[in-house]
């Protein structure tokens, strides 16, 4: 049960990276259309920037704690 909550735990840890990417989109596009572009753009961009890669590792984890949950049920199917 330990090992099953371990798992489910870090699902939850990997969605809010990829949920906190969505917000960084959202803010950009919304300061996209203030009178600071240039810098407030470049800022957004750059926040945008290390979310993905966040989510790009997020995903990765996220890739391989499906298959190793998965790993385990088709274990016990057989």
């Amino acid at each position: 049960m330990g090992k099953a909550k371990k798992h489910l735990r870090k699902l939850s840890e990997l969605s809010e990276k990829i949920m906190a990417l969505g917000e960084s989109l959202k803010q950009a596009e919304k300061d996209m259309g203030s009178g600071w572009t240039d810098e407030i753009e470049k800022r957004d961009l750059r926040n945008v920037k290390d979310r993905m890669k966040a989510v790009e590792d997020t995903l990765c984890l996220l890739q391989e704690e499906v298959g190793h949950i998965e790993g385990k049920h088709c274990k016990r199917t057989k």
